[in-house]
């Protein structure tokens, strides 16, 4: 191997050496720069490289280490191995991670909880006396899963790395099933919600002409549907997913990233994006809106003393909670939609927590099936109610 002069790494004595200590650090960053050749530099306090894109990445470097990298020094004429620590202890990661965890954590418990309570709703038969309820039915299942994949993720990439789960083959598995899984959950959950406020459009807009059996037998084919076209939808992410190998200077990392061959596979998903992202929540919306103006003209039409935007104002008091709800999940939705289109690394590690808080609220949405349907509504919260008096009665005949 050849080493060239260039390679070197220069004492910053050699490229400043007429300021002080304080006066010349506050130019590091534009060393790189200002020395197209310059590899990396160092003093007696930081060792900074030269990155692609010539900033400098400097960080502390201890220069009296005499590791040898535990007894596997390959370095020839008697050169050192300087070994990093990728294996740090919990206690030890940035504060991001630590926050992480704990958020992750209360998004688990809170996820599941949500859940939990939703099935125990919606596994009644009196709640799925029309199609809303096997929807719901189903999204409750779906929240579950999203939030166990999502802890399941969270922990692999953390584990990995620290470079304890090093199993290639485990990593690449759960790089290309666990974010398409997570994607498809998501998709399949959102439009589950837009059939709910379809159907309830539909049984104002029909009123007494509208039939339950025959909604309860559409919901079983129409759920079937979106969740196969939500799959094949998707089936482009996984087949160009793949492992990256980050390889530092101090560091080496293994990232799971996804790269389109072509400017129509690429355009291909950016509406496949935009349609499962925002489409569900602006439909939502339409439908809320819909249901809102049809019941005040009826009962104007009823109450013709009362005049139309009295009764508009009562139904827009009445179903408030409805239309917040969809206007909190469109900010959401527009949230997730920036973030899908925004390709690229970051710069700066300031970013991470813009990043990692809008990928966490995609995930909210299915979080809140029982804070959304069940809590308004009398009728699931009475069978709630009932369903939990069930359990605990089955519980206290065991003992």
């Amino acid at each position: 191997m050849k080493l060239l002069s260039n390679q070197r790494c220069v004492s910053i004595d050699e490229l400043m050496n007429s300021y002080t200590y304080l006066h010349r650090i506050k130019y590091y960053p534009h060393l790189c720069r200002q020395y197209k050749e310059l590899m990396c530099f160092s003093d007696e306090t930081y060792m900074c490289i030269c990155d692609l894109n010539r900033f400098s990445n400097c960080f502390i470097f201890n220069h009296s280490m005499t590791y040898d990298c535990q007894g596997q020094n390959y370095c020839e004429n008697n050169g050192k191995c300087f070994q990093d620590n990728q294996n740090r202890s919990f206690s030890q990661q940035p504060m991001i991670i630590k926050i992480s965890i704990g958020i992750i954590t209360f998004m688990f418990i809170l996820g599941l909880i949500n859940g939990i309570m939703s099935i125990l709703t919606f596994h009644r038969k009196k709640t799925r006396d029309v199609g809303c309820g096997y929807y719901l039915f189903i999204s409750s299942w779906i929240s579950i899963c999203l939030i166990i994949i999502l802890l399941i993720k969270f922990w692999q990439l953390l584990l990995s790395q620290m470079t304890i789960l090093t199993n290639r083959s485990f990593v690449n598995f759960n790089c290309i099933l666990l974010d398409v899984s997570i994607k498809v959950l998501i998709a399949f959950n959102d439009w589950l919600d837009t059939c709910v406020c379809i159907e309830r459009a539909i049984t104002v807009s029909k009123g007494v002409k509208f039939n339950k059996n025959k909604s309860k037998q559409i919901s079983k084919w129409v759920i079937l549907i979106i969740l196969i076209v939500t799959i094949l939808t998707h089936l482009h992410d996984p087949i160009h997913r793949q492992l990256i190998d980050d390889i530092d200077i101090d560091e080496k990392r293994i990232w799971c990233l996804v790269q389109y061959p072509s400017s129509s596979i690429k355009t291909w998903n950016s509406f496949i994006t935009f349609v499962h992202f925002l489409m569900p929540f602006i439909i939502n919306l339409l439908s809320i809106i819909f249901i809102i103006i049809s019941i005040a003209r009826s009962r104007s039409n009823l109450q013709r003393r009362t005049p139309f935007i009295d009764h508009l104002r009562l139904q827009l008091k009445q179903h408030k909670s409805h239309l917040i709800a969809s206007c909190v999940f469109i900010v959401i939705a527009l949230i997730r939609l920036v973030l899908s289109f925004s390709s690229g690394c970051m710069k700066s590690p300031n970013n991470s927590w813009l990043f990692l808080i809008a990928y966490l609220i995609s995930f909210l949405p299915s979080m809140m099936t029982f804070f959304v349907y069940i809590l308004p509504s009398k009728v699931y919260k009475k069978e709630f109610n009932a369903s939990v008096q069930q359990k605990i009665g089955r519980i206290r005949a065991l003992f």
